[in-house]
């Protein structure tokens, strides 16, 4: 018997060991969904000064932290500051958190301009209405000399509509809810409602919470995908938004999103001109825009007439509505299109956000664009 005790107490404590070690240097819990709490103006934010494990199969596996007012970024600097400030604002393709904080394109950007300070207040699942209110909350507490805002094709269109809230089957956050004016063109914004929570059936199961556990069923995936026929990855998509934004001929409610983009777009222009500020609005698009292989795949599977579609369409409008609107903006496609037949990997094809080697890439396009039109020197 005291064999037996003494077999199974070395067991649990060699597994306790292990669980330690798999959680400081290997962790396996994706803590996406507790990085963010509500916000009763914005829906919800980052939580400040935390961090977290960001896990994406084969794709991304680190810590991200946030500073102390709840952006991923490093504390900001005060506003009488001598230094230079650049405020980025945007949705995930600014906070970026599949790869490590030192290659997020700001941090790069930021290394790479002189006596400067290049903040990112990019919050996931932002559309323009929460990037305004964050410019309003936080651009006369900062002062920035330069406002960068980034779009974000592929979603950003629907982000702008109230009913369509942002979360997964853990959390659900509902979104500012903002309509207009017709006579002044004012924006009315409402105060949000609280997130409704739901609780996962596993989530009181003691082994869904060990390291360990989930360990052991990534590698034992890993080996049936091995053996696996099908080994093809693509991206998911539900409803692909190339399949009404790329289209050439436009359904109303696809005029509608539209519509509303460039009325916030407008509406956040007109505010950051007050202050004297200059803003530059940057498209990032989307994967299915920027691949080849992607992009014909995509159109193959949603239209026998590939004439219908048109690969940089949004972008395109977007361009043309900023040159009639004396709007600065830079389009980033031309440039990971080329650089990505070059052979280099600037998406992760599953998570579907930039590689640490498409935020380099997106830095240096941006640091050179900035300086060709003096922006930064």
């Amino acid at each position: 018997m005291k064999k037996i005790i003494l077999s199974l107490g070395s067991t649990v404590f060699t597994l306790f060991i292990i669980e330690i070690c798999v959680r400081i240097f290997y962790p396996q819990i994706m803590e996406h969904d507790k990085m963010f709490e509500y916000d009763s103006s914005l829906g919800w934010r980052f939580i400040p000064n935390k961090k977290g494990t960001i896990i994406y199969p084969d794709e991304a596996h680190h810590y991200m932290k946030t500073n102390n007012i709840g952006f991923r970024d490093s504390a900001i600097p005060n506003a009488n500051d001598t230094i230079n400030k650049i405020l980025v604002l945007g949705d995930s393709f600014v906070s970026n958190i599949s790869v490590k904080d030192e290659e997020v394109f700001t941090e790069v950007l930021e290394k790479n301009v002189n006596n400067t300070a290049v903040l990112n207040f990019g919050v996931n699942g932002y559309g323009q209405l929460q990037e305004y209110l964050v410019a309003k909350e936080w651009g006369p507490k900062i002062k920035p000399d330069l406002v960068i805002l980034m779009i974000y094709v592929r979603n950003d269109f629907t982000d702008n509509f109230t009913d369509n809230n942002w979360g997964n089957t853990q959390l659900n956050y509902n979104r500012p809810s903002a309509s207009w004016n017709e006579n002044n063109q004012d924006l009315v914004i409402e105060e949000v409602s609280p997130i409704k929570e739901v609780v996962s059936e596993t989530s009181g199961k003691i082994y869904h919470k060990l390291h360990l556990y989930h360990f052991v069923k990534t590698r034992i995936n890993v080996i049936r995908a091995k053996f696996s026929k099908n080994k093809r990855i693509k991206p998911s998509f539900f409803t692909p938004p190339e399949l009404y934004l790329c289209k050439s001929e436009f359904s109303e409610n696809t005029k509608l999103m539209y519509l509303r983009m460039e009325r916030i777009l407008l509406k956040i222009s007109n505010y950051i001109r007050e202050t004297e500020t200059p803003l530059l609005f940057v498209i990032a698009p989307s994967i299915v825009q920027v691949e080849d292989e992607l992009w014909k795949s995509t159109v193959a599977s949603i239209s026998e007439n590939k004439e219908e579609y048109i690969r940089s369409l949004p972008n395109d409008l977007l361009m043309s509505f900023a040159k009639e609107n004396n709007l600065q903006m830079f389009d980033l496609l031309p440039i990971l299109q080329l650089e990505t037949r070059k052979g280099k990997k600037l998406y992760n094809p599953k998570e579907q956000h930039w590689t640490a080697e498409g935020n380099l890439i997106v830095a240096q396009s941006l640091l050179k664009y900035l300086r060709n039109t003096s922006l930064v020197k």
